[in-house]
């Protein structure tokens, strides 16, 4: 056999070989955001494939995106207080996934790894610090209690190379029965309030009239010590209530009634 022909049978087996092997494969995009974990006969790639084109061959290999944007979560849960009070809790929360981590995350939990992972830490979270409050304490420092079980969340997730950007509880319900009693609380203490206000503004006028009282009480006393050690001072009393007519009854011996000094008669 010519020699010639030999290579071009070899070239024609390779161009063959080649041929199948496009054929047989497939083109795989990996989208910005995400990256691919190659699994090859069942074996994972130990590094992620960043965004980009692959080729990879059917039934050999495979290539599972995991998204790695910002996520966000949202759901509602019931929970008890530490005084037993049950509450309906909505919540929010912002997370997502280290490129870094993507094959570890895929290897250990699977591509479904946030449905997995996600609600059960959040709701452990919840349960584990509202339970920590009596309702009416996770009422009145909600954002104590929210930025408690963000941190626990976050504590968490971080383990696995999940980072959280926010979590904020949206609405807190508790039984109808609770609410009913707590706003009869609102509105006793505020009427509480009401009267201890009046009673104070009542006390402070009574004070004022018992100071004025006193003073006027003290005004008296030092004018009557005054006109008492004095009789000048009696008589000017007198003067300045005198309209200036003499009075026309006059006592039996002929003398005034009001002896008045000769010089203030001038």
């Amino acid at each position: 056999m010519d020699s010639g022909f030999g290579k071009k049978i070899v070239l024609l087996l390779v161009l063959l070989v080649i041929g199948i092997f496009f054929l047989s494969s497939t083109v795989v995009v990996v989208d910005a955001g995400h990256t691919g974990v190659k699994k090859t006969l069942g074996k994972v790639t130990e590094e992620a494939y960043p965004p980009g084109m692959y080729i990879v061959i059917p039934m050999v290999s495979s290539v599972t995106q995991i998204d790695n944007r910002i996520q966000k979560y949202e759901s509602h849960t019931e929970v008890y207080t530490k005084d037993v009070q049950q509450a309906d809790i909505a919540y929010a929360l912002n997370y997502e996934l280290d490129a870094n981590a993507t094959v570890r995350m895929y290897t250990e939990v699977g591509s479904g790894w946030a449905d997995k992972l996600i609600p059960q830490v959040v709701q452990a979270s919840l349960k584990n610090v509202i339970g920590q409050w009596a309702a009416l304490d996770v009422i009145s420092n909600r954002l104590k209690a929210q930025q408690d079980i963000e941190n626990m969340i976050r504590d968490n997730l971080s383990q696995h190379g999940i980072s959280v950007s926010g979590f904020s509880l949206t609405n807190i319900d508790f039984q109808p029965q609770f609410e009913q009693a707590v706003e009869a609380k609102v509105v006793a203490v505020q009427n509480a309030e009401m009267a201890k206000n009046q009673t104070v503004q009542i006390e402070e006028q009574a004070k004022q009239r018992v100071i004025a009282a006193k003073a006027d009480a003290e005004a008296m006393q030092i004018k009557t010590d005054a006109l008492t050690k004095n009789q000048s001072l009696i008589l000017y009393e007198a003067v300045q209530k005198w309209n200036g007519e003499l009075p026309r009854i006059v006592g039996g011996n002929g003398g005034n009634l009001l002896n008045i000094p000769e010089a203030m008669l001038k």
